[in-house]
C-alpha cells in the first residue's frame, strides 16, 4: 500500500512540474540587423548658415559601427545629395577610417551656391518666394575593408536623413563706417603712444557694420579691456559676471594675448572675442603712431612683437582692407600680413602701385584714410 502511495505522489508531482514549466513566461529574442549602419546624432529642424561663421562646424555626424561577422578594418563615405535618391553627389567625404565627420558651415555654403541660394534678401525665386532655402539629404556608407572601391560585397548604406538648410538673409551690403566706439585697457594697442593703461586717446577704434553693430580686429596682450565712447569714460561698458552681457560700468573684461575679432552688439548690449582665422593685414614702421608696447617700455616701430595696426576687411568688397582716421607721423610705413614679413607690400616708385617685398612707404605728420587693395596691389592714402 505504501508503495502505491509513493508512486501515486511522484507521478503528482511530475504533472505538476510539467504544467509549471508550460504556464511559465518565456523571453522573446529579437533579431537585430548587425549590418545596419545609421546616424547616431541628432538633426537640427534647420540650419542656419551665415558667411560669417563659415569656420563654424555645422553638425557633427557620428555613426554606429556595424557588423560584418567577422574582424575586419571597416571604411566609411559620407555623401550628401539635393535629391533624396542620390541621383547627383554634392558633397562626398571619401573613405573615412573613422565614425564621425565634422560637417562645417563652408561645406554646406558652397552645396548653397550651387542651388543659387543666397543671402541677400533682395533676391527671389521666379515665383517671388525667398530663395535662401534647400532641403539636403544625407547618407553614409560602411565597407568592410580598408578602401570602398573595388568589389566588396560586404557593405552597407544607412537610410537617408534630412538636413534642412536657411541662409540668413541681409537686407545688403553696408560698408563699415568709423565709430565713437573703442577699446581701451590693459590688453589693448596703444593709440597715440606706448601706453597701455586705461588713459586717454589710447583707444582701438571700431568701425560701425550694421545698426548698433560694431567691429574691430584687434591684437591684444595679457590683460583687461573695456568699451568706451568718445575716448571718455562718461560712457563705458563691462561685463559683471563674465557671462558676455554688458552693463554700463560694469567690470574689466579680462583677455588672452592673440588677435581676435571684437564685435559689440549695442542692440543686445552683448559682445564677442572671437579668435581670427583668417589672414589679416597691418601697417608697420617708423611712420605709424599706434604701437603696442612688449613691455619693455618702448617701441619697437618695424615689428618688434606685435606692433601693426589692423586693418578691417571691407564685408562689399573681397581683398578690400581698411583703416580709418588714423594718426601717421614723418615717417615710412609698409604693408604686411600677420604681423609677419613672409607676405609684405611696398612701393616701388612710389606710384601707388604694390610690389611684394617692394620700397618702403614715405608719410607726413596727419591723420589718414588708408584703403589697401590686394586683389590689384594699389592702395590710397587720403590725408583728412
Amino acid at each position: 500500500m505504501y508503495n502505491i502511495f509513493k508512486k501515486i505522489m511522484i507521478a503528482s508531482l511530475m504533472m505538476v512540474a510539467i504544467v509549471s514549466c508550460d504556464n511559465e513566461d518565456y523571453l522573446i529574442f529579437t533579431a537585430v540587423n548587425e549590418k545596419e549602419v545609421k546616424f547616431q546624432n541628432e538633426f537640427l529642424p534647420v540650419y542656419k548658415l551665415s558667411s560669417a561663421t563659415a569656420s563654424n562646424v555645422a553638425e557633427r555626424l557620428v555613426w554606429n559601427e556595424p557588423d560584418f561577422g567577422a574582424p575586419a578594418t571597416i571604411t566609411y563615405v559620407v555623401e550628401i545629395s539635393t535629391s533624396s535618391n542620390f541621383s547627383s553627389i554634392a558633397m562626398s567625404s571619401g573613405d573615412l577610417s573613422s565614425n564621425h565627420l565634422a560637417l562645417s558651415v563652408k561645406d554646406l555654403l558652397g552645396i548653397a551656391e550651387t542651388l543659387g541660394l543666397d543671402e541677400d534678401g533682395s533676391t527671389t525665386n521666379a515665383d517671388g518666394s525667398p530663395n535662401n532655402a534647400a532641403t539636403l539629404h544625407a547618407r553614409v556608407s560602411a565597407y568592410a575593408g580598408t578602401t570602398s572601391t573595388g568589389a566588396n560585397p560586404s557593405s552597407t548604406t544607412s537610410k537617408s536623413a534630412t538636413i534642412n538648410i536657411e541662409l540668413l538673409e541681409t537686407a545688403g551690403c553696408q560698408e563699415p563706417v568709423l565709430s565713437t566706439w573703442g577699446l581701451v585697457g590693459s590688453a589693448v594697442n596703444g593709440w597715440g603712444g606706448i601706453s597701455r593703461g586705461f588713459a586717454a586717446s589710447n583707444d582701438i577704434e571700431m568701425f560701425e557694420v550694421g545698426d548698433n553693430l560694431y567691429q574691430a580686429y584687434a591684437t591684444l596682450l595679457d590683460g583687461e579691456f573695456k568699451f568706451r565712447k568718445d575716448g571718455a569714460w562718461a560712457e563705458n561698458l563691462g561685463d559683471n559676471g563674465a557671462d558676455g552681457s554688458l552693463e554700463g560700468g560694469g567690470a574689466n573684461i579680462a583677455a588672452s594675448a592673440g588677435t581676435y575679432l571684437v564685435t559689440l552688439d549695442l542692440s543686445e548690449n552683448t559682445y564677442s572675442v572671437g579668435a581670427v582665422t583668417t589672414d589679416i593685414w597691418g601697417i608697420v614702421g617708423s611712420g605709424v603712431t599706434i604701437q603696442k608696447d612688449d613691455g619693455s617700455g618702448s617701441v619697437a616701430e618695424w615689428g618688434g612683437g606685435a606692433a601693426d595696426t589692423k586693418f578691417l576687411p571691407d564685408p562689399c568688397n573681397d581683398g578690400i582692407f581698411m583703416l580709418q582716421g588714423v594718426k601717421l607721423k614723418n615717417g615710412e610705413i609698409k604693408f604686411r600680413q600677420d604681423d609677419a614679413w613672409g607676405v609684405n607690400l611696398g612701393d616701388n616708385g612710389a606710384d601707388g602701385t604694390l610690389e611684394g617685398g617692394g620700397a618702403n612707404i614715405a608719410v607726413t605728420d596727419g591723420t589718414y584714410d588708408i584703403v589697401l587693395d590686394v586683389a590689384n596691389n594699389t592702395y590710397t592714402l587720403t590725408k583728412k
